[in-house]
């Protein structure tokens, strides 16, 4: 998820109503464009422009999205009877907006207040003035208009009661980094067995008459599930949004809640009660000793649930988990005051550990990767595109390096070191609204993490000091080199391919590595402790066992019977769950329900032929990051990891 909203609803709802109509949203939208046109929005770093698809961030080529197919509802099949969320049900959700322009209205409100209405048909049923906004973080900036992007459906949105099968809220999710769109809904159901989780299956989406393909349906973390899983409506929950700088560690910070609020979303009543316990737990958490831990926190927490939640994050390897992001979960009080650790997004799990907060960026940090391509690319060519053809001619990409060589030798010493360049380059290229911690951006966006390294890039004689001659070189260079089409500018994806080509992985730890827990060389998280190298799905279940930047981790596995009890689950999970002739039948049944579909869906964000290696090949992928790129095949993973977690040695035990 995003960071906090841009609120703008209360300035133009001119009736009071609670919503915008298309008159006021109309203003809205402009007024918005503005703002982030003045760098009051995301500063330069939107969304991919243009024809969408990922175009090869990891498998085949993609093609450019084209229209698909005209549907209504007397077309498909429908399923009155059956729940929500049954997963042998492929269900389709008409969504009618009262205008063509619909997605460039939901990508002017994303991370905003304000839901765009729309008309929804289910099973033959219309359900009036819906709520709709896209959500998602990497999900949505990776995703070019035009392609599948994620959807939120708020069917209360304008009448309270309104519901499809008791639920209120829809999250119809794009299966960004996963081309088998399979990953969620298996991690889900090996969850469920572990504890509270999300139900999750396949929904087709049509928009205004056209097909837009298959979406995973998962369910919200809201009342509806509460009720579900506790029996009540009533106690506190909390949403720690995904980010790769997450700082959702369970830490304690003090007394204020206002340490806290940046970071941990609350989603009930904002209470000082609710806030002072949770504080409480963060405290006793972190400074109780491990011989009296476990007696101290069992009224606070349920321990056992969350050995179970860093168990299945480290067994599935979980790349949105809290074990190498620290945030992207869900937290609940229930009336008893006990605090219950859940998971959230699951799209990055049965893969290969990576991404930000490892050190690598997605698969593998090419193209389209969550690493240094996608975070640079996008604001380079921002910056440089001065005549907005979204093109860099050789003369931008040099007066590109000349505005930043300004701005990055503000002494006009004429040379810069690598730490003058890299405090310099985290505000040339500051973070987007959301990514980073509380009270803003500024100095913990791309530039801090990817500075050393393209210092060492463009540092071209090596001699430790950059010139303005050099960078301008640099940039010139790469203008030439990376033309592949040899048409004399670069557009954004080749700008990217290039960046994936020509820049080291980023140093997750900032200038000089600075923190480190943990053994072994190898990249830095977030929180500076240092992340292991790690050969193929060889991730050590005690990798964050000595990390204090994890507490949840560390001070429960040091207390040698929740050790213990931790490292039964990692072991029952591996044989039972990871073992292909269970799990196997369960994942081919998923992909023969949606093949057909996927195989017509000209909006999805990979090929039908990685679709269909996915579940028992792996995908090779051009990506240049420390990973190799592609993604693995679902039961190579299943295999692979059964093995390495059943023959470790501690699981042995």
């Amino acid at each position: 998820m995003m960071g906090q909203q841009t609120k703008v609803l209360k300035q133009f709802d001119n009736n009071g109503d609670g919503r915008l109509d298309a008159s006021e949203r109309k203003p809205a939208r402009e007024f918005l464009q503005k703002e982030r046109a003045a760098g009051g929005g995301r500063r330069g770093f939107g969304p991919r422009e243009g024809p969408g698809g990922p175009g090869g961030r990891g498998g085949t080529k993609q093609e450019a999205p084209k229209p698909g197919a005209k549907l209504g509802p007397t077309d498909v099949k429908s399923f009155p009877d059956a729940p929500l969320y049954d997963t042998k049900t492929l269900r389709t959700f008409f969504l009618e907006f009262e205008s063509q322009d619909w997605e460039k209205e939901l990508a002017d409100f994303h991370n905003t207040d304000v839901e765009v209405p729309v008309k929804l048909t289910v099973d033959g049923k219309t359900y009036l003035d819906v709520g709709v906004h896209y959500r998602g973080m990497s999900s949505y900036m990776a995703v070019g208009e035009g392609s599948k992007r994620s959807l939120n459906l708020a069917l209360d949105f304008a009448h309270k009661d309104q519901n499809i099968g008791g639920y209120r809220t829809l999250n119809m999710l794009n299966a960004h980094e996963d081309p088998t769109y399979l990953r969620p809904l298996l991690f889900l159901d090996i969850a469920r067995e572990y504890l509270p989780a999300a139900k999750a299956n396949f929904a087709r989406v049509v928009i205004n008459g056209e097909s837009w393909g298959i979406y995973d349906n998962v369910q919200q973390f809201n009342k509806d599930f509460v009720k579900e899983w506790f029996g009540t409506t009533q106690g506190a929950r909390w949403k720690v949004r995904g980010n790769p700088g997450g700082q959702g560690r369970l830490t304690y910070l003090g007394d204020d809640p206002a340490a806290y609020k940046g970071i941990y979303t609350i989603k009930t009543k904002d209470d000082p009660k609710v806030w002072a316990s949770f504080i409480k737990l963060c405290k006793v958490l972190n400074e109780t000793p491990a011989d009296k831990l476990e007696q101290a926190l069992d009224p606070l927490l349920d321990i056992d649930g969350a050995l179970r939640f860093i168990a299945l994050d480290n067994a599935l390897i979980n790349n949105d988990g809290y074990w190498i992001r620290t945030s992207d979960y869900s937290i609940y009080q229930d009336v008893k005051g006990r605090f219950h650790v859940l998971p959230g997004d699951v799209n990055e799990t049965f893969v290969k550990p990576g991404g930000p907060g490892f050190g690598g960026g997605g698969r593998g940090g090419g193209p389209g990767g969550f690493g240094p391509p996608m975070m640079l690319a996008p604001q380079m060519m921002s910056q440089g595109d001065k005549d907005a053809d979204q093109k860099l001619t050789k003369a931008e990409f040099s007066a590109l390096a000349d505005v930043w060589f300004d701005k990055l030798d503000a002494d006009k010493a004429g040379k810069l070191n690598q730490e003058q360049f890299t405090e310099k380059f985290a505000d040339i290229l500051p973070a987007p609204e959301g990514f980073g911690p509380p009270g803003g951006g500024r100095g913990f966006g791309p530039g801090r993490f990817v500075g050393p390294g393209f210092f060492a890039t463009v540092d071209t004689d090596k001699d430790g000091s950059l010139t303005r001659s050099e960078l301008k070189g640099a940039f010139e260079k790469w203008s030439s080199d990376w033309d592949s089409q040899k048409s004399g500018s670069l557009n954004e994806e080749m700008l990217r391919t290039g960046l994936s080509a020509a820049l080291p992985p980023p140093n997750f730890g900032g200038p000089g590595g600075r923190g480190g827990q943990g053994g072994g060389r190898g990249p830095r998280g977030p929180g500076g402790a240092t992340m292991p190298q790690v050969k193929g799905v060889e991730l050590d279940p005690l990798v964050a066992a000595n990390d204090p930047n994890k507490p949840l981790i560390s001070k429960l596995l040091a207390v040698p019977a929740l050790r213990a009890r931790y490292l039964g689950y990692v072991r029952e999970i591996a044989d039972k769950w990871l073992d292909w002739k269970k799990l196997g039948p369960v994942a081919e049944r998923y992909h023969a329900l949606i093949a057909n579909d996927v195989k017509a869906d000209t909006r999805k964000l990979d090929s039908t032929d990685d679709f269909e290696k996915g579940l028992t090949q792996d995908i090779q992928g051009s990506g240049m990051g420390p990973f190799g790129g592609g993604s693995m095949g679902l039961k190579q993973f299943a295999d692979q990891r059964r093995a390495y977690l059943l023959n470790y040695s501690e699981v042995k035990k």
